[in-house]
């Protein structure tokens, strides 16, 4: 069974922009290698402490089959794939649950 669901997240503790941009970079092949690569816009940006962060959402709710067992494989792969580029950063995912919302 799919459930819909929206995706958001963010990378804090970045050095700088040419760091935020390899982070970009890698998270986009990671989006390409779970087949969601046009689905979740990636942005660089600053946050309210003047610090570089990467955000990214997903266009519009994605549909994922089996998605219990798919979050925490993705969860795990976005973490690693943030921490093969910048180990200081932290990365942080949201799920929305756009059925739900009435």
């Amino acid at each position: 069974m799919s459930v819909n669901i929206d995706l958001a997240f963010t990378v804090t503790g970045v050095a700088d922009a040419p760091q935020a941009r390899e982070i970009v970079g890698a998270l986009e092949e990671l989006m390409r290698d779970e087949s969601i690569d046009g689905y979740v816009a990636i942005t660089v940006g600053v946050g309210e402490d003047g610090a570089c962060l990467v955000s990214g959402k997903s266009r519009f709710p994605l549909s994922i089959s089996g998605f219990h067992r798919w979050q925490p494989h993705f969860e795990g792969l976005f973490a690693m794939t943030v921490a093969e580029v910048a180990a200081a950063a932290r990365p942080e995912i949201s799920w929305g649950y756009p059925d739900e919302e009435y």
